[in-house]
């Protein structure tokens, strides 16, 4: 059950951008495309979508063809890279296009859903770049769609606030028991938000697997380390000195959702992994300065 692609090709002016593309988005799960520039990504979210029609192949959901079914009947919505809100509306009311009854009670409900409680009645200038997109992701529930594309919504966010939404629609895709697609060309994003990643490499599909799966079965995929069952992509390493003078090892940098924990290796050859800035030794903290 869920979306399914079936030798999807696609040509632009004598050149193949899709070369026949098969892969399967599991109902109630984030599934993430990874692609460079021209891998075809932003095409096949397209066609997904019901923007564009491929040359040949197959498109369906729950085992009923998309094709041909007019972009607004698909029950599917697309949260893009820059807020897509109309500015001469409020913040409310751009979430009521998105509701048939125009139920304020609604769209406030889904305003509160993603953290913009009590925002209706303000003037979409009023946002900030991260709150747009929370109004535009609440626009997208409040359409109550079975498959929302994630068009790199990420990409221009400062750090913290593309961690608060990837948080956020991982937690509110979860709870709400939805199925999404996100498209991105960073392979730790992937990692961070998706169940499963699809590997798009000039115009097929070079590999499909759990996050876990392809950081072992492909080089490229990035370095992850696993902790308390959770992969972290490994960045940096250095070496400090605790309070006493003690030498410490930081080993391996690990982020996730810009929690930032640290590997180290204490001078007797024990390995733990903590909050990067402190260490801990028997029933004492230590605080870190870089030597």
């Amino acid at each position: 059950m869920g979306l399914q692609l079936t030798n999807i090709q696609k040509r632009f002016k004598r050149r193949d951008v899709l070369a026949g593309v098969d892969f399967f988005v599991r109902q109630g799960e984030i599934h993430a495309l990874v692609g460079t520039s021209g891998s075809g990504k932003s095409t096949l979210l397209r066609i997904i979508a019901g923007l564009e029609t491929p040359d040949v192949g197959n498109v369906t959901w729950n085992g009923a063809a998309l094709l041909g079914v007019p972009a607004h009947e698909r029950k599917i919505t697309l949260l893009s890279q820059t807020p897509l809100l109309f500015p001469h509306l409020t913040v409310g009311e751009n979430v009521l296009l998105a509701i048939p009854e125009r139920s304020r009670e609604q769209a406030e409900h889904w305003l509160a859903r993603v953290r913009l409680a009590g925002r209706y009645d303000d003037e979409v200038h009023t946002l900030s770049g991260g709150e747009g997109q929370r109004a535009s992701f609440a626009r997208a529930l409040a359409a109550d769609p079975r498959l929302i594309l994630l068009d790199e919504p990420f990409t221009n966010l400062d750090p913290d606030l593309k961690y608060e939404l990837q948080q956020l629609i991982r937690e509110v895709v979860g709870e709400l028991g939805l199925t999404a697609l996100l498209v991105t060309h960073d392979r730790e994003e992937a990692m961070l938000v998706a169940d499963r990643v699809t590997l798009l490499d000039g115009g097929t599909v070079h590999a499909t697997g759990t996050p876990r799966e392809l950081s072992e079965t492909e080089p490229t995929f990035g370095d992850f380390i696993e902790f308390e069952g959770e992969m972290y992509p490994l960045t940096q390493f250095g070496v400090f000195d605790d309070e006493d003078g003690e030498r410490v090892e930081l080993t391996r940098h690990l982020v996730k959702f810009g929690v930032r924990l640290g590997e180290y290796r204490r001078s007797n050859g024990e390995y733990v992994i903590l909050p990067s800035d402190v260490s801990y030794t028997t029933g004492r903290a230590y605080s870190l300065r870089k030597k």
